[in-house]
């Protein structure tokens, strides 16, 4: 018997449970420890008025692996689709500008002039040289699109995904994508332009949620999972590792306690816990990366969801939603437009907005009151949407660690931490220990659930 024991039951931990489970190995036991009361981790879904409202990711981004694990759910008929064509939109001058995606959004008005004309020639400016390994997000967008653009698209953009600061944001772990393909064509323009006969495939991705919230992916994860016999104990707080050890004595390799006393052997344990709490449980095992682990922060972020009820239906907002840079007079980091983007969760004739509050550029916005809350967070809908009606539903909720903040050269700590992992696996035909989360693999849950499936044949 082959005993694994996966730390945290969100969107990494109960996908990699379920996608081994697929294919087990014979003699395969899985255990996933979830600290919450609830499998999902920050996937959570309320339910309420006849809204379906997200208290945690509001979208997912498929990727190949994430459209086979919906459909390996049967979830395919609860699937809803954004359409592609949704603008978005960035704050200036006081109000909205739509954004198309792609190259096209250099002729957007959200950006100055002169700033898009420096933007137009990134196909002509040299690529990084060979000793630059990573820069922050704002000197990456400077450098390629310029000054203007990096405050009015580059920023934003960064300062919505990751609640971070732009210009301590490590480009090359945050956006992989875009520094690969400076790497590959010598401009971002110019490799999204390649045609199909590229090497590169060209993106099939959808942007989706399902009928009764992301919470259903969790739901129906966790389900399959147990009916599959793979067990998840729920209020699991982890309060110690001991191990690696040699195992022969048939107490496994790992010995993991958790709150109420219990100790779990495990053959191979796999860590999807955030990397402090990962570096704390494991310091004297990760010689290398621990210290550097440990001062990995998280982003404190407030989530202000209000429903409206548009006298006219053309007051409703439209669109994806709305990015706010900074010192455009706005609290907020930006909006999204879920009535939208899927209004079949929506009761006929509302809208439904939800603004994100925080991050490193504005940290102490979380501990607002609520009431303060709901307040900036409806006079700023109404500066963007005067006609939108009366409020009849709000909720704000709170997440003290919401989103890993990534530094320059955190690439590098990766680096080290894989040092470690290769020293604890060395000589064991499985692995000992395997490691996953958002501050390795991408906030995404796409990205998440990829890995997922990549990590699930290893174990």
């Amino acid at each position: 018997m082959r005993r694994i024991v996966i730390l945290g039951g969100g969107t990494s931990g109960l996908s990699l449970a379920f996608l081994r489970n697929q294919n087990p190995a014979p003699g395969d036991d899985i255990l996933v420890l979830e600290e919450g009361p609830q499998p999902g981790g920050s996937l959570r879904t309320l339910r309420e008025e006849g809204f379906v409202l997200e208290a945690g990711p509001h979208t997912l981004r498929t990727t190949p692996a994430a459209e086979r694990l919906v459909t390996s759910l049967d979830l395919d008929d609860e699937v809803l689709v954004a359409d592609p064509r949704t603008p978005r939109w960035i704050v200036r001058g006081g109000r909205a500008r739509a954004v198309s995606p792609g190259p096209a959004g250099l002729l957007s008005t959200a950006i100055p002039f002169g700033a898009k004309l420096r933007a137009l020639k990134e196909p002509f400016v040299a690529p990084r040289s060979a000793e630059l390994d990573d820069e922050s997000v704002h000197d990456f967008f400077s450098r390629r699109f310029g000054t203007g653009f990096a405050r009015f698209v580059g920023e934003p953009v960064a300062s919505g995904v990751w609640a971070d600061d732009p210009k301590t944001l490590s480009a090359r772990s945050a956006f992989p994508r875009l520094w690969e393909a400076e790497s590959r064509s010598g401009s971002v323009v110019r490799d999204f332009l390649k045609g199909p006969g590229s090497p590169r495939p060209r993106s099939t991705s959808r942007t989706i949620n399902f009928r009764s919230g992301l919470a259903t992916l969790a739901e129906r994860l966790a389900a399959r999972s147990q009916r599959a016999g793979v067990r998840v104990e729920l209020n699991a707080e982890i309060l110690g590792i001991e191990g690696p050890c040699d195992g022969e004595d048939g107490g496994g390799v790992w010995r993991v306690q958790i709150a109420d006393g219990t100790v779990y052997p495990a053959d191979t344990l796999v860590s999807t816990l955030d990397a402090r709490s990962f570096a704390s449980l494991l310091e004297t095992r990760l010689p290398r990366s621990a210290s550097r682990l440990s001062s990995v922060t998280y982003s404190r972020l407030a989530v202000v969801l209000q429903a409206f009820r548009p006298e006219l239906a053309k007051a409703a907002p439209r669109g994806f939603g709305v990015l706010v840079p900074r010192g455009e007079g706005f609290r907020s980091l930006g909006v999204l437009y879920l009535s939208s983007l899927f209004p079949q969760r929506v009761p006929e004739g509302f809208a439904l907005t939800t603004s994100f509050f925080g991050g490193a550029l504005d940290p102490s916005a979380p501990d607002l009151t609520e009431g303060d809350l709901l307040k900036v967070a409806e006079a700023e809908v109404r500066m963007l949407h005067p006609a939108i009606g009366p409020r009849v539903h709000e909720r704000v909720l709170k997440w003290p660690a919401a989103l890993p903040r990534l530094p320059v050269g955190h690439h590098a700590t990766l680096d080290l931490l894989a040092q470690d992992l290769a020293a604890i696996n060395a000589g064991s035909e499985r692995p000992r220990l395997v490691v996953t989360g958002s501050w390795r693999d991408g906030v995404g849950l796409g990205e998440r659930i990829t890995r997922a499936e990549e990590l699930a044949p290893t174990l």
